[in-house]
């Protein structure tokens, strides 16, 4: 018995030692030695690009990154990729997702692009990641929390490092891109709400990615409610009268296919931010890594089986330069909005410059394949038939003209109508003549409207076209803008469209 209560005994005091010994681990304090490191990259829904570095030379440079001595390295990808492209159409961006896993990114942003296939799509990409996907200012109505699968906030650790993630919309994603079950909560606020929380968890720097240029990036730094934000804003896609952060702690990559080195110092830890250095560096520049080459050569096989046909040739220089499918009348759109007006046998077509995405010049003898039309009609916009009258069509005009000092994608290109207008005037009241088909428009008739089911629906602020009755095309499934277009353009062999004064700028005539 003495024997046993003796055991007993050194068994409770070996447990209190043990136990004494397990302490709440504290927050550690960087040492200002300590060498933190962040690869930044984004906007990439293109992959197999010829001539420019891409997945396969993103893979190289991080694989080069990790490996340095004594230097926590962290990935962020800025998201804006898994739309538009060619097989994002096919798949709704799971090769994208795919292609990110063997990257092994620490965390991925949600812009509005991500919402390309609306919010349940963008659920299931959430749940094929093997990394968190961050958006901390969405609110799904159905589920009173963020979308299923999203995080609104992480914590990633590298080598005794935490980084806390913080990423935020603009609202502007409910109109452009149609969301119904979500709400795009204030970002300033979400902001310090999530920036407080993750102080709390211990986090040793606070980093903000974004895809809208707000405007108050440069005091959220200032008063360190974050320790540094990155964005992609490439010069071409810039506003008239932007401005862009300045403060050292804001990383802007102005190019595309680039990724951005960023290097954080801690002096005076933890009273004052970091010391933030980095540069831009072009992806072409890395080696290919081979095993995320083989993914992007397997995936860009099977669609060039499908997209590699050629369809027609061209007979007439003509470009689709983003500047002129947003601010003005052009020649290809012209056809796009032809074709669907033919299609859909209707008075008129509308679409918005926006659903153009190719950003190219093509020259007379040029042969066309599917995949050339297939990047400049990405997305899978359906063809949607409307009646309307003169003055909702005056006013849906006035929507797509409003904004032609940004370059915006609500720009109008238009078939069977007449415009004029005047951008020196005030937004909603620029247009000084519209005809249809050669004749004043009369504001009480209604005429029949080709368009696509983007705006049909609201889309790009063309609320109007909302309100205006459906005309059924017969069809159990509408076909696609893309689909519709590329089987006229096969029938004639030629594509050589022409500009005819459908959008006339009196100012720029005077």
């Amino acid at each position: 018995m003495e024997g046993d209560k003796i055991n007993r005994i050194r068994f409770l005091l070996i447990c209190i030692v043990v136990l004494t010994s397990i302490t709440t681990p504290a927050i550690a304090e960087l040492s200002e030695d300590q060498k933190i490191a962040i690869i930044y990259a984004s906007d990439m829904p293109v992959i197999g690009l010829k001539k420019v570095g891409g997945y396969p030379e993103l893979a190289s440079a991080l694989q080069t990154y990790r490996n340095q001595k004594n230097t926590s390295t962290f990935f962020l990808f800025g998201g804006n990729s898994l739309a538009p492209s060619p097989l994002s159409s096919l798949d709704r961006g799971t090769h994208i997702i795919d292609i990110l896993n063997s990257l092994e990114p620490d965390a991925m942003s949600v812009t509005k692009r991500e919402f390309s296939y609306f919010e349940d799509e963008l659920s299931l990409r959430a749940y094929e990641a093997a990394f968190p996907i961050v958006t901390s200012n969405v609110y799904d109505k159905r589920s009173k929390a963020n979308v299923d699968g999203l995080l609104s906030t992480v914590i990633v650790e590298q080598r005794g490092v935490k980084v806390g993630i913080i990423s935020v919309l603009d609202e502007s994603a409910i109109s452009d891109y149609l969301l119904k079950q979500v709400v795009i909560l204030d970002p300033q606020k979400a902001i310090t709400t999530s920036a407080q929380a993750l102080r709390e968890q211990g986090a040793d720097v606070l980093v903000l990615m974004y895809s809208f240029n707000f405007s108050f990036i440069d005091q959220l730094l200032t008063n360190q409610v974050v320790d540094l934000t990155m964005s992609t804003s490439p010069l071409f896609t810039s506003f008239l009268n932007e401005k862009m952060p300045k403060h050292p702690n804001a990383v802007v990559l102005n190019k595309l296919n680039y990724l951005a080195e960023i290097h954080l110092e801690f002096t005076g830890r933890p009273s004052t931010a970091p010391r933030v250095t980095w540069t831009s560096k072009e992806l072409s520049s890395f080696p290919s890594d081979p095993i995320v080459a083989g993914q992007v050569k397997g995936y860009t096989s099977r669609l060039n089986r499908l997209l590699n046909q050629p369809i027609a040739t061209v007979t007439k220089d003509f470009q689709t330069l983003r500047t002129s499918v947003r601010s003005e009348e052009n020649a290809f759109a012209n056809l796009v909005a032809d074709t669907l007006r033919t299609f859909a046998n209707a008075d008129i077509a509308l679409i918005n410059g926006g659903i153009i995405r190719g950003n190219r010049s093509y020259a007379q003898g040029q042969r066309l394949t599917r995949r050339d039309i297939a990047e400049e009609l990405p997305f899978r916009s359906k063809v949607a038939v409307l009646t309307i009258t003169g003055q909702q069509l005056k006013q849906a005009l006035e929507n797509g003209i409003s904004t032609i000092e940004q370059t915006r994608g609500r720009f109008p290109q238009v078939s069977g109508i007449q415009v004029t207008y005047d951008p020196s005037k005030v937004a909603g009241e620029r247009i000084t003549s519209l005809k249809i088909n050669g004749k004043a428009i009369n504001p009480t008739r209604a005429y029949k409207l080709a368009t696509t089911d983007y705006l049909a629906n609201g889309g790009d602020g063309y609320h109007v076209l909302d309100a205006c009755p459906k005309i059924a095309l017969g069809y159990m499934d509408p076909p696609m803008l893309v689909d519709v277009f590329i089987d006229s353009i096969r029938e004639r062999d030629t594509l050589g469209p022409v500009l005819n004064a459908r959008l006339v700028n009196v100012h720029e005539s005077k």
